[in-house]
């Protein structure tokens, strides 16, 4: 009895289970076409990797799709979302100093000179230097530019312009890594200071004192020499300079500098030019001392000259006799390998006989 009432709960409890299972199986089957026969926008990344997570635990393993543009409800199509890049250093920009000759040949360089310290003040510089030589087709005037590095193009130009330009050459220097490097030392002197400052302050004794100060100020004199030579830097950064040389019509015009020559023509080019240079030299040296020569050399002429003149007007004193005069005569030398004969014994003398 109890066995066959267990089998018949059990059976009672599986249909109500049954019917359950295949009532929310119909709901689902139905909701999912629901969802792909709807249109609108397309699962997002995340949602397709919920989905997967969601089957890969029924037991179902599936590869995830390649997101893909999204359609607003507008009808526009969004481009998909892409991982956000690494941020962009910006560079660092470069200091550089610009300078310039300029050599323009022009009809009146007085006038050409006024033109080109206008084309400098209309850029916002000034005119450094101005130098002219005024002889009329030969005058020749030098001038020193000072303009913005923004216009320094413009002012080039504008200086060419005012004559037949005959040479221009623009150099560049970039100075950003030596500007960097100061500021770089700046900093560290000015820290340094700062602690020698906070040494003075705890300074007990007056050997203390007086050794900390000295230290400050050469640290701080260091300091200023740093600071000077940015204001220098960026003060040539700021402002380019531009040298004009402006030549009459007949002014002479120096030589372009070439390469050196080889073989006999160059060496006889060589050794001309330096026998010219040692000629100028020459010239020069006897032109310094000419007017010394001048000044001290023709009175000392002068008193010499006189000296002689009184040596001869003076009386010549008489001559000794010629027989004072005469040497002794010598008596001749015996010839070489034969003797000197010694003086002859005197005779005897005659011996007398006695008396008988």
């Amino acid at each position: 009895m109890t066995t066959t009432l267990r089998r018949r709960l059990g059976a009672g409890l599986l249909i109500p289970a049954a019917l359950a299972a295949v009532t929310l199986a119909g709901c689902t089957t139905s909701t999912g076409g629901n969802q792909s026969s709807a249109p609108g926008p397309a699962a997002a990344p995340n949602d397709l990797s919920k989905q997967d997570s969601a089957q890969g635990a029924g037991g179902l393993a599936q590869d995830v799709p390649a997101p893909q543009a999204a359609q607003a409800p507008d009808g526009s199509v969004r481009a998909p979302s892409q991982p956000q890049q690494q941020q962009q250093v910006e560079p660092v920009q470069r200091q550089i100093i610009y300078s310039a000759n300029v050599s323009v040949t022009v009809p009146d360089v007085n006038k050409a000179a006024d033109d080109a310290t206008a084309a400098a003040r209309d850029a916002g510089g000034s005119v450094s230097a101005d130098q002219r030589t005024l002889d009329n087709d030969r005058s020749i005037a030098t001038l020193t530019l000072r303009v913005p590095s923004t216009a320094f193009t413009s002012t080039v130009e504008r200086v060419a312009k005012l004559g037949t330009e005959v040479s221009r050459s623009v150099q560049s220097q970039d100075v950003t890594e030596n500007l960097i490097d100061v500021d770089a030392r700046i900093a560290t002197q000015r820290a340094s200071v700062d602690r020698v400052r906070a040494l003075l302050a705890e300074a007990k004794t007056i050997g203390e004192v007086v050794s900390i100060e000295s230290e400050l100020t050469r640290r701080e004199a260091d300091l200023d020499s740093l600071i000077q030579r940015k204001d220098k830097l960026s003060g040539l950064v700021a402002l380019s300079t531009i040298t004009v040389t402006l030549r009459g019509p007949a002014a002479p015009v120096p030589p372009t500098p070439s390469g050196d020559e080889g073989g006999f023509w160059g060496g006889l080019k060589s050794g001309w030019h330096a026998f010219l240079v040692s000629a100028k030299g020459v010239l020069l040296v006897v032109g310094w001392l000419l007017p010394w020569a001048l000044v001290i050399g023709i009175p000392v002429w002068v008193v010499l000259y006189g000296r002689g003149q009184l040596r001869r007007r003076r009386p010549s004193p008489a001559p000794a006799p010629l027989s004072t005069l005469a040497p002794a005569p010598l008596a001749p030398a015996p010839p070489v390998g034969v003797g000197v004969p010694g003086p002859r014994p005197a005779p005897p003398a005659p011996s007398e006989k006695p008396a008988e």
